[in-house]
């Protein structure tokens, strides 16, 4: 046998980084013609805005097209990222910004949030793998969170 003498862990990564860099779009508004709706989100919904704030990711309002109006496309959640330089789309169950605006080749992954509503994450067609890190990301503090542990932002 070899005695293996205990690594100290001088890494400085912590949760609070597991996003860092990433840029998370949300309906801050509905654009209707000329008129722009501010969206009152719920308690739940800018809780899981903190928790991206949290593990590093960078919430970036974008304006959303209600329902299935005349400004609805098809690549709607493709332009968006595209336009704003974004990783991905969130919104909750309750507004569902996004929902109706996927496309067929559009990765959706949702994840509860704590009042029964599903925080729903859009990507980009070609964004499948970045999409699923992103949402393991979002877990991984939001669990810590809940569970009461500092995240690097709160030492």
């Amino acid at each position: 046998m070899v005695e293996v003498p205990l690594v100290q862990n001088n890494s400085t990564f912590t949760p609070a980084q597991a996003l860092s860099g990433r840029r998370v779009g949300f309906a801050e508004r509905f654009a209707g013609g000329h008129e722009h709706a501010l969206i009152e989100h719920n308690p739940s919904f800018l809780r899981a805005l903190a928790i991206l704030s949290r593990a590093g990711a960078q919430p970036v309002p974008v304006l959303a097209h209600p329902g299935n109006g005349p400004q609805r496309t098809r690549n709607e959640i493709d332009e968006l990222v595209h336009e704003y330089q974004l990783d991905a789309l969130v919104s909750d169950s309750r507004s569902a910004a996004f929902h109706s605006a996927c496309g067929s080749g559009n990765p959706v992954l949702g994840e509860p949030l704590g009042d029964g509503a599903t925080l729903w994450f859009y990507g980009a067609q070609w964004s499948r793998d970045s999409l699923t890190s992103l949402v393991q990301g979002y877990r991984s503090v939001r669990d810590l969170v809940d569970a009461g542990g500092a995240t690097h932002s709160d030492e």
